[in-house]
């Protein structure tokens, strides 16, 4: 059995007994939750060695470490759960305010297992506040949460400088990413790029911003 197949096992026998998601199918699973969320591994992976040539210009106590990511509004684990699994050098925090969420996504995490990955339940808003998380990663993501304006306002604290956000959208953005412009301005982020694609004929855009 594949860790895919062991994933969807494990999310049907859950999902059984506690509403987690609504997809149940096979195919359903592999398209809406594991294509959709490694279409940003192309992106954070380019950003990775594009940052890699800055290596040197970090402090000793940060040269070499994991990538940091977390995944706001994990919901069912998505994207977090197959960008854990498919770079296991990375360090993955899933998040989700609904605590039923949250100990479906550690079940999952002691069942496949994935010791690069972590759940934390707590609302974004108050996570970012903390010092464990505040200013911690390289990348936050976040799928189908909220608009852009107020993603950016919940993203921006956790970010370091020149880290990125990327906002998985499926629908069109461009009026969410001008109506953002404020929140952007105020949150020290900035556009970096916009990218519109199509998985199985549906319209997917994921917009990314940079922490200045």
């Amino acid at each position: 059995m594949s860790i895919y197949e062991k994933l969807f096992a494990l999310q049907t026998a859950y999902n059984a007994h506690t509403n987690i998601t609504r997809i149940s199918s096979s195919a359903d699973f592999y398209l809406k939750h594991i294509e959709d969320s490694l279409a940003l591994l192309p992106f954070i992976d380019a950003r990775c060695i594009s940052a890699q040539s800055a290596e040197a210009a970090r402090p000793d106590t940060e040269r070499g470490r994991s990538v940091r990511l977390i995944d706001l509004g994990t919901g069912a684990g998505y994207p977090g759960l197959p960008l854990a699994i498919e770079r296991p050098d990375w360090q993955v925090t899933l998040n989700d305010a609904t605590q039923k969420k949250i100990r479906y996504v550690q079940s999952v995490i002691d069942g496949l297992p994935l010791p690069n990955a972590a759940a934390v339940w707590g609302r974004a808003e108050m996570l970012g506040r903390q010092k464990e998380f505040g200013g911690r990663y390289d990348f936050v993501t976040a799928r189908a949460v909220a608009k852009i304006d107020v993603l950016i306002q919940l993203a921006a604290p956790f970010l370091r400088k020149g880290g990125q956000a990327l906002f998985m959208k499926a629908k069109a953005v461009d009026m969410e990413i001008r109506a953002a412009k404020r929140a952007a301005a105020r949150h020290a982020m900035s556009l970096a790029d916009v990218h519109k694609y199509k998985i199985a004929e549906m319209a997917r855009a994921l917009v990314i911003y940079e922490k200045e």
